[in-house]
């Protein structure tokens, strides 16, 4: 937070240059509330205000999931000790990627909170203020959300800090409350954001962004009804799956008609192309397409061998889900086992280049069908033919390859009993959802953590305490009213 705050107070720059941009000289027109929203905008990427280029959605949300559940486990050339203690679950209060998340969430929510404190005051065009405002709260609304789903309780701090005193300082929020006051922002913003932005504003979260996330929040509490009304009211709205799993990840159809939110990465022009681009594809390449110029390789993280082998050869996601041999240079190469790179769409970037623009869709419209199907077997305890259509309709797009109808995934039935659909609700999602950010929440929300973890890693140290991760303990240090979660 303090990187965050000497945008805003550094006494040096006001002595010098009296017209240097301060709180009391700022948020005076539209245009500054333009401004301090599009600067939320700025901590979700790799963006120059964070730490070492990196933004909350940069890389580590995504690889923390990835490797703390059965989805992930460390790579060929993995060398950092934190991402390892990630995916063997010894990790400790000092894991350095636990405390870059929990900071670059923590900039993150004051830039939203600079923004809602300070929009309602400015004269400008009603309509406009209350848009922003909508896109501050969602994203504040997000953050929060993430953040109570990684920790538990957290500190809940709904103003700007632009200054430390010993007030600044707050213990931990009960989660309930925490939710409480995410299902207030969501809502705020379902209420005050448009049905659709075009042109340039296009991925800006929508009213039908914030019904989904409404929904999954309902589904992470329990709130079955809610969850059912709410995906009932996206699936009514402009959205519909690609023909072809694979055209959900080429980066023309970023913000197309299955993307119901997105973080958008754009390597923009000249010096900013090293801060806005994705390493989606960088961290999971493989290192033997260090043999095309320009390319990347890092080959960080894998997945698991369980994750692999759950696909049948004819599903289409398991193609453009994964690699395990290639043309390199013209010549037949086979890796060193399969790889990610579902988000590599190679006629956009024929080079695999380490910042890719393609986007992390935090919500496409196959996650609002398959919450749809989860809730309602909750509420009938079995499938109905509304959960059942909702699912068939996800598997029916894996049959198609390339415009091929395979013989693979037939529909499912109204035989199923209300345990055997679930199981196949959250394999679904599996096979669906891979490296998108989604799989250690869902194993908790389907109380499989402990149990899917040790089947993909067999002898883990796998603990129902890693399904929450510790409060980092330089946080501890410096505000002493934090308490520690169990196991930590």
């Amino acid at each position: 937070m303090v990187l965050a705050l000497t945008l805003w107070h550094c006494s040096d720059f006001l002595d010098e240059d009296p017209n240097f941009i301060t709180e009391d000289s700022f948020y005076k027109t539209a245009k500054d509330a333009r401004l301090a929203v599009n600067g939320i905008y700025e901590t979700l990427g790799g963006g120059s205000v964070n730490r070492s280029f990196e933004g909350v959605y940069f890389n580590n949300y995504w690889t923390i999931v990835a490797l703390a559940s059965d989805e992930g486990i460390p790579g060929p050339l993995a060398f950092d000790d934190n991402y390892k203690q990630l995916a063997n679950y010894s990790l400790g209060a000092t894991n350095t990627v636990i405390e870059n998340v929990w900071s670059d969430f923590y900039v993150a929510i004051n830039a939203a909170n600079l923004a809602i404190d300070n929009i309602p005051n400015i004269q400008m065009d009603n309509e406009l203020k209350n848009r922003l405002l909508g896109e501050a709260h969602f994203l504040r609304g997000l953050f929060y959300f993430e953040l109570v789903r990684m920790f538990d309780d957290v500190p809940l701090e709904l103003h700007a800090t632009t200054s430390f005193t010993s007030e600044s300082y707050l213990a931990r929020t009960p989660s309930p409350k925490v939710y409480t006051q995410i299902i207030t922002d969501f809502t705020f913003a379902e209420d005050n954001l448009p049905g659709e932005f075009t042109g340039a504003d296009k991925g800006r979260p929508t009213l039908w962004s914030a019904k989904a996330y409404l929904a999954k929040v309902a589904l992470t509490n329990g709130d079955w009804q809610t969850a059912v009304n709410k995906t009932e009211e996206v699936m009514s709205g402009p959205f519909g799956l690609w023909a072809d799993y694979k055209e959900a990840f080429l980066i023309a159809n970023n913000n197309g008609k299955e993307s119901v939110f997105a973080i958008n990465f754009d390597k923009g022009t000249s010096f900013e192309e090293i801060w806005e681009g994705s390493h989606l594809n960088f961290r999971t390449m493989a290192q033997e397409y260090r043999a095309i110029p320009g390319a990347g390789g890092a080959d960080l993280e894998i997945p698991t061998e369980r994750l692999y082998n759950l696909f049948d050869d004819l599903d289409r996601r398991k193609s453009v889900t994964f690699v395990s041999e290639d043309v390199i240079n013209g010549e037949n190469v086979v890796l060193s086992g399969p790889h990610i790179h579902k988000y590599w769409d190679r006629e956009a970037e024929p080079n695999g280049t380490p910042n890719t623009i393609n986007d992390l869709q935090l919500i496409r419209y196959s996650d609002i069908l398959l919450m749809h199907a989860e809730a309602l077997n909750e509420i009938n305890t079995g499938p109905t033919a509304m959960a059942l259509n909702a699912i068939n309709q996800v598997r029916a797009r894996a049959r198609n390859n390339a415009g091929i109808i395979e013989n693979v995934l037939p529909d499912l039935e109204a035989t199923l009993t209300y345990e055997a659909f679930k199981e196949a609700i959250l394999l679904e999602r599996f096979k669906e959802f891979v490296w998108e950010g989604h799989r250690w929440f869902d194993l908790k929300r389907f109380n499989k953590f402990v149990e899917k973890i040790n089947e993909a890693k067999p002898g883990s140290a796998v603990r129902p305490q890693n399904m929450f991760f510790p409060i980092p303990q330089r946080e501890r240090d410096t505000n002493t009213k934090l308490t520690q979660n169990d196991g930590y």
